[in-house]
């Protein structure tokens, strides 16, 4: 339910609730050998405790995923400032608005993680964390921060190299605007020059919308391979 793409607050509550209990149901088998003899000799309050552990694995798990959409989110917000496509729409992505530019980058790569069958990644990712982290182990807050702060910082550079061209582009253009109206101050530049500017963000989005997809999943799909 907290997963990226599942999360969306385009999904239903009662569809997102539907796919976490699927999901239970579908991953149960694998590690019932493994988990059944923990849980069975388990008194309850030790019961309750495995519990809240899984929870928050859980819940970290989902958190390092959307660790790179949320990165990409903001970065692509800054290259939508850069490219003058900063008016805010009527479109919510994650319970707020956003630019257009920024809709469309995050709203693609959200359909390109059903598209590609990254989705499906997700959940042999999920499968696989319980080897890594067995069943009934401790949680530890300060690791689990640091791997956190991990994600974080490689979505950042992730979502940095993608927005690079959109970042180059607004500083040199809003350089060049600054000059000129320097140079004819009683001629309003920026509002003039508002389309071609609007007109070279789109240029160049279209140059390189595959590229940016591409090497985004690249880092995603890096991160589901070591998880």
């Amino acid at each position: 339910m907290a997963m990226p793409g599942f999360s969306s607050p385009r999904v239903m509550i009662r569809v997102r609730l539907f796919i976490a209990i699927s999901a239970t149901l579908a991953i149960s088998p694998l590690i019932l050998e493994v988990v059944e003899p923990i849980i069975s000799a388990a008194p309850l309050d030790e019961l309750l405790r495995i519990i809240f552990v899984e929870l928050l694995i859980g819940l970290l798990i989902a958190a390092f995923g959307r660790a790179f959409f949320g990165m990409l989110q903001m970065m692509i917000g800054a290259a939508a400032n850069a490219s003058s496509f900063n008016q805010p729409v009527t479109i919510v992505e994650e319970f707020q608005q956003l630019p257009p530019l920024a809709s469309l980058v995050t709203l693609t790569a959200t359909a390109m993680l059903f598209i590609t069958g990254a989705h499906a990644d997700v959940f042999v990712g999920l499968a696989e964390s319980y080897r890594t982290i067995p069943v009934g182990g401790e949680f530890v807050p300060a690791a689990a921060l640091d791997q956190f702060s991990t994600k974080l910082m490689q979505g950042l550079l992730l979502a940095l190299r993608i927005t690079s061209p959109f970042l180059i582009y607004g500083v040199v253009i809003n350089l060049t605007l600054g000059l000129t109206n320097r140079l004819m101050p009683q001629m309003p530049v920026y509002f003039v020059a508002l389309p071609v500017v609007m007109m070279g963000g789109l240029f160049i989005l279209w140059q390189i919308i595959t590229e940016l997809l591409r090497l985004f999943y690249a880092g995603l799909g890096d991160w589901l391979v070591l998880q």
